[in-house]
Formats: C-alpha cells, sequence, structure tokens
C-alpha cells in the first residue's frame, strides 16, 4: 500500500537535501578558487598609471604625439613604443639635466622615434598643426606662462587632436586660490577646465578621480585627468 502525502514529503525533504548539498559544494568551490585581493606592487602600480594615460589620448600607432613637460621619459618611453617605429614623440622639456637623463634612457632603450626639444617658459616649439595628441602631466602646475603654452600646443595640434592635462588635487586645498595650490605642486580640476577652454579647446571630459593615491601628509589626494580637443573647423 502507498502513501501519497508521506512519499511526497519524502521525496520534498530528499530534494532539500541534495540542495543543501549542492550549495555546501558550491560554496565551498567558491573559496577555494577566490582568494584575497592583493594590493598592487609599486611596480605593477606605475606600469598601470602609464597604460591608462596612453589610452585616454586616443591615439593609434603611426600617429604623432608631444610630451610636454616630459621630464626624463616617464610617459615619453611608453608613448614612443606604443606608436612604434613609424610613429614620433616630441619630448618637451626646459631643463637640461632631465632631458640629458632622457637621451641617455632612449639609448637604452634602442627608441629611435622620439625627437628630443628644449623648450621655452611660454613656447613648446612643437610644429604647428603636426601633433595627433599632446600630453601634459603633473607639469601644468610649474608653467608660469601657463595661458601661452595652451594656446601654442593648440596650434600645434592637428584639428580634432587632443590634449589631456593631468594633475593631483589634495582634498583640503581643493577650494584654494591658484596661486596657493601651485605652491604646493598641485592644482585642481575646474581651474584648469576653465583655462583650456578659455585657450580654445573642446572640453570632452574630466576624468575625476582618474587615479587614487596613498594618503601622505597632506592627507587624501588623487590625480585627475582633463581630456579637450583642438575645435574641427
Amino acid at each position: 500500500m502507498s502513501f501519497p502525502v508521506f512519499s511526497a514529503r519524502l521525496e520534498t525533504e530528499k530534494l532539500s537535501q541534495t540542495l543543501v548539498r549542492s550549495a555546501i559544494l558550491l560554496l565551498t568551490a567558491s573559496s577555494a578558487f577566490s582568494q584575497p585581493t592583493q594590493p598592487l606592487s609599486e611596480a605593477d602600480r606605475v606600469a598601470d598609471m602609464k597604460q591608462r594615460v596612453v589610452h585616454i589620448l586616443h591615439l593609434r600607432a603611426g600617429d604623432t604625439a608631444a610630451d610636454v613637460g616630459c621630464g626624463d621619459g616617464f610617459y615619453t618611453i611608453p608613448l614612443a613604443r606604443f606608436l612604434g617605429p613609424a610613429g614620433k614623440v616630441f619630448a618637451v622639456d626646459i631643463n637640461d639635466s632631465e632631458l640629458f637623463k632622457l637621451k641617455q634612457h632612449l639609448s637604452e632603450e634602442g627608441l629611435k622615434n622620439v625627437e628630443v626639444i628644449k623648450g621655452a617658459e611660454d613656447d613648446p616649439k612643437l610644429p604647428a598643426d603636426g601633433v595627433d595628441a599632446a600630453l601634459i602631466a603633473n607639469a601644468y602646475h610649474e608653467m608660469p606662462a601657463h595661458e601661452a603654452m595652451l594656446h601654442h600646443v593648440r596650434d600645434a595640434l592637428k584639428h580634432g587632436g587632443v590634449i589631456v592635462v593631468m594633475e593631483r588635487i589634495s582634498d583640503k586645498r581643493e577650494k584654494e586660490s591658484r596661486d596657493e595650490q601651485i605652491k604646493h605642486h598641485e592644482l585642481a580640476p575646474q581651474v584648469v577646465r576653465q583655462e583650456a577652454a578659455a585657450a580654445g579647446f573642446e572640453i570632452m571630459e574630466v576624468l575625476d578621480p582618474f587615479l587614487g593615491r596613498l594618503t601622505d601628509d597632506e592627507g587624501k589626494s588623487r590625480w585627475w585627468a582633463l581630456v579637450a580637443r583642438k575645435p574641427t573647423p
């Protein structure tokens, strides 16, 4: 004799036990394969920063770029590698010592697609209408003639060419004056946005934050990046 109610209950209990065992197996497998996220090493963090900056310049292999305020080549070298032998980088700085170190690095890397330029405080001395994208990374705040520099960079860009200005700002100084910010080698995105627009650029986007920074003696701060372009006629 069969007992339909009891049988149905028994089948339900068996099903429940099967589901529980399956859930336990899934949780065990998940914990076995998921590892705690490890913080990036300094080398990985730097490599990630360079890759992100190159990406937002909207460049392709074979294009021409300008690294204005290039220093010893922190971004010049990854740009040169990305653009390849058919591309070109104009590396501009006013500091002879930094340019000397840059030339050494280029020689060590075997890179032949970089033209080193000794610029002036108010002029990067770039060819007119000859650049697909220009980068000013952690250098704009050091430029006393920043208005003239922006106009010269705009003239050097091809129509539709992109400029990226990347700077850092600490939370506690974001509302302070421009003069006060640059004393601490910082600059807020709203300041540069206004200046770039006044220089005739079309603002495409402001990536803020672009990259986080570890809290230091100055408190919490971040990297931001403005992306703009030279208007097409």
